[in-house]
């Protein structure tokens, strides 16, 4: 089946609202999450902070915040994009405890569940997974994230242990608990654009 131009230019005409709509998001999405080049002068987020990356020529191998500056001394300047994931991994498994632990101490008393355990990975499509057995993982790249965005990650998993599925009754589980989830699932989609 082939179509004429006017029958192209017609479904073009009815879908432009929203043909523009996905374009400026996607405008906003680079903006926001530009490709990076792990070189002195980018700003990375932590914790929902920005900071300026500071790339130095050194013999030791190592990341360190320092004010507003993230510093990233190497032997040789390809390695920084290396040396920064390792960073964002090391320090969510050092803040997210902080962040997840209090939440999962809530959840439990109220709703008399916890997972069986979780795990920080880096992760390529997602910003959290609940297993059937009750494991949690959570993306090393939420590090990025404000605390409160972290927080609707984990509280999104924690009641995939009760609803373990996206049914209505997950929802309304989901916005017992965090009231305000979309804004915090929209905030974090700048930062993060994958996600649930």
């Amino acid at each position: 089946m082939r179509a004429s131009s006017s029958q192209i230019q017609q479904v073009l005409d009815r879908r432009m609202d929203w043909i523009i709509k996905h374009k400026n998001r996607y405008a906003e999405q680079m903006r926001l999450n530009p490709k990076r080049a792990f070189v002195s002068g980018e700003k990375h987020l932590f914790l929902g902070e920005e900071y300026v990356l500071r790339v130095k020529n050194g013999i030791a191998n190592r990341v360190t915040k320092n004010c507003e500056y993230i510093d990233i001394e190497c032997a040789d300047a390809n390695m920084a994009e290396l040396l920064m994931q390792q960073w964002y991994k090391s320090k969510a498994k050092e803040v997210f405890p902080n962040i997840v632990n209090p939440v999962i101490r809530r959840f439990r008393s109220v709703y008399n569940v916890a997972p069986a355990k979780i795990t920080v990975k880096s992760m390529k499509s997602r910003w959290g997974s609940c297993s059937s057995r009750g494991s949690v993982s959570l993306n090393s790249k939420l590090v990025q994230a404000p605390p409160r965005c972290i927080e609707y990650v984990i509280v999104h998993e924690l009641c995939h242990l009760i609803h373990f599925n996206h049914s209505k009754d997950f929802y309304t589980l989901l916005a017992e608990i965090i009231p305000d989830w979309k804004e915090r699932k929209k905030e974090l989609k700048r930062i993060l654009p994958y996600g649930c």
